[in-house]
């Protein structure tokens, strides 16, 4: 019996010898993994399965080539085949963060759209967390569209002088290891322009879109299918354009960028002819240092010609202006703004135009736009009340607070009329809340001034009206000079808290509650831990909502994590460049950080 134990000992070591040489010999040669994905296809089942062992054992070392041939085999079988083995491969590191881990192995069992929202919870993990295992994804994920999408989140990260990329590209270098498909290779050249692009890298980019965007033409045709293809070509292939648009222009190399822009607006012309795209694809152009896009749009915004489109003439006007033609761009203006006056013009077109205007920071515009919705007689209760209260907003942000006070005034006097209370409630509106934001800015005016008494006055005002308004909120908490109203304070905070706390409990995916919950805490007192996981819940609903970076920020500095608190701040900034407040609380946390 012993000598039996022993040989087959014998035998086991010798398979086990065998059995890491050649994974170590097929690990190290890619001919190898080719011969082996080859017979996947073969005509003999014990050649196939033979194979496939073998390509187990190798594991991550032929991800790249089991994907290439998922992706693209005609041979039905070793397509499918390939697709299996490559979904099998295991998507954590042992040094991946626990918070990424546990996002990970979630998505292993999640399905498609599932597994989209886990990529931008990764994307979003505290200290970049999830940065590697995102570009792990780029190289693992088992469907070409959910690669395209890990590669566009990644991608559109890249900023020029960012100085948050320096930290993060090598972790997405670790991420991608020699990934080989396009998605993978594209965003190996972004992170690969940590400093000024050289031309190699900028070429790289430039053919990996190109091979991207050739895939699109066949997503959702291959041999092995591919969940959502075209959904994520049509998420992702604009996302690569703009990026690739401020890699050649800090390159310096225009002329290349514009023909990029061209095929963005070619794209946006044929979303069902939605100007208000293509204006907002113009205002994203010329966000990122390309103004001379507007050119390519001169013959769309000719008074006389039958493509006329005062949204787009507002936009070509914004980027002429910013482009240093303000003589131009404000006679364009004119002329958009004369042609949305013209009888039988819908309102909404107004509407949208202001809140364009007022995201491309062309604040002038904005609020003629929005005023001449208010101030006309003629104007639908319902159009009135939300130009007034995006308007108000608006004006507020711009540190203009009386005439922000004066505009929600019209909206909730709404020429006399009784049915107030039910439009605002039509526009998902408390009419005590808009009253107790009316007496908010008239406190933020009466402050602005120096008016002490009234700004405390008006503060005690807006909560009597709405108690729960977190802004009042926060000035009464902040106004706390003396023991006894610093316990009134204090308490008034923790029963809003208390409210908001049984609105998540009621709706737990209104991402507005647990922004309201972490910047009330951010801005006062409670707990700070909680508050930022509310915050990062409230963005998981609505991803890079830029006022939700905002509230992120303050709860990560509140929380002591100052360069937390920068980047968040960073990201909202990105989404909202024009808006002042954002812009102020950035150097606020700029300032902030330790000195180096």
């Amino acid at each position: 019996m012993q000598a039996f134990v022993q040989g087959c000992a014998l035998v086991l070591v010798g398979w086990l010898m065998a059995w890491c040489g050649s994974r170590c010999e097929a690990a190290g040669d890619p001919t190898r993994i080719t011969d082996l994905i080859r017979q996947l296809g073969d005509d003999d089942f014990a050649a196939r399965e033979s194979a496939a062992e073998a390509l187990a054992v190798i594991g991550t070392d032929a991800a790249d080539a089991l994907l290439t041939a998922a992706e693209s085999s005609d041979d039905l079988e070793l397509a499918l085949k390939a697709r299996w083995l490559a979904d099998s491969l295991p998507l954590a590191a042992p040094d991946d963060a626990p918070e990424a881990a546990a996002v990970l192995n979630r998505y292993a069992r999640a399905d498609f759209e599932t597994r989209v929202k886990l990529m931008h919870e990764l994307l979003r993990l505290e200290h970049d967390a999830g940065i590697e295992p995102l570009a792990r994804l780029v190289r693992l994920e088992r469907t070409t569209a959910g690669s395209r999408i890990a590669a566009a989140l990644l991608v559109r990260e890249w900023q020029p002088n960012d100085p948050a990329w320096p930290a993060i590209a090598p972790r997405i270098l670790a991420g991608l290891g020699p990934g080989g498909r396009p998605a993978a290779r594209l965003v190996r050249a972004f992170a690969e322009a940590t400093m000024p692009p050289s031309a190699p890298v900028v070429d790289e980019a430039v053919a990996a879109v190109g091979l991207l965007e050739r895939g699109a033409a066949r997503s959702g045709r291959g041999p092995a299918g591919d969940d959502d293809g075209t959904l994520g070509d049509a998420k992702t292939t604009p996302i690569f354009r703009r990026s690739l648009v401020q890699l050649l222009v800090s390159a310096g190399r225009h002329d290349e960028a514009l023909a990029v822009a061209s095929s963005l607006f070619d794209a946006s012309r044929s979303t069902d002819g939605d100007d208000g795209l293509l204006a907002s694809e113009l205002a994203r152009l010329t966000d990122h240092g390309l103004p001379q896009a507007a050119e390519l749009l001169a013959n769309r915004v000719a008074v006389d010609a039958d493509t006329w489109s005062p949204l787009l003439a507002y936009a070509v006007a914004s980027a002429q202006r910013r482009g240093g033609d303000e003589p131009g761009g404000r006679a364009l203006a004119d002329r958009a703004a004369e042609a949305l006056g013209e009888p039988g013009v819908d309102l909404s077109r107004r509407l949208q135009a202001a809140m364009l205007l007022a995201r491309w920071g062309e604040a002038d515009w904005a609020l003629r736009e929005y005023r001449s919705v208010v101030d006309d007689p003629k104007s639908p209760l319902g159009d009135l009340a939300l130009a007034g209260i995006l308007g108000g907003e608006f004006l507020n942000e711009q540190g203009r607070h009386a005439e922000a006070a004066e505009m929600l005034r019209v909206v909730l006097d709404v020429r006399g009329s009784d049915d107030t209370p039910q439009i605002l409630m039509r526009l998902d509106r408390d009419p005590r809340s808009m009253r107790s934001r009316l007496l908010y800015f008239e406190a933020c005016a009466a402050e602005a001034r120096g008016d002490a008494a009234t700004h405390r006055r008006r503060l005690e005002e807006s909560l009597a009206a709405y108690p729960k308004d977190v802004d009042s909120l926060i000035g009464w908490y902040r106004l706390a000079d003396d023991a006894r109203h610093r316990a009134d304070a204090a308490a008034r905070v923790t029963r809003a808290l208390e409210q908001i706390e049984e609105e998540i409990d009621a709706v737990p995916d209104d991402a507005t509650a647990y922004n309201e919950y972490a910047w009330l805490v951010a801005n006062t007192e409670g707990d700070v831990r909680k508050a930022v996981r509310y915050a990062e819940r409230a963005l998981a609903i609505s991803f890079d909502n830029p006022s939700y970076l905002d509230t992120l920020a303050h709860c990560r500095a509140a929380a002591g994590d100052a360069a937390g608190a920068f980047r968040a701040q960073l990201l909202a900034v990105r989404q909202e460049p024009h808006n002042l407040v954002i812009r102020r609380n950035l150097d606020r946390f700029r300032a902030a950080l330790p000195t180096p």
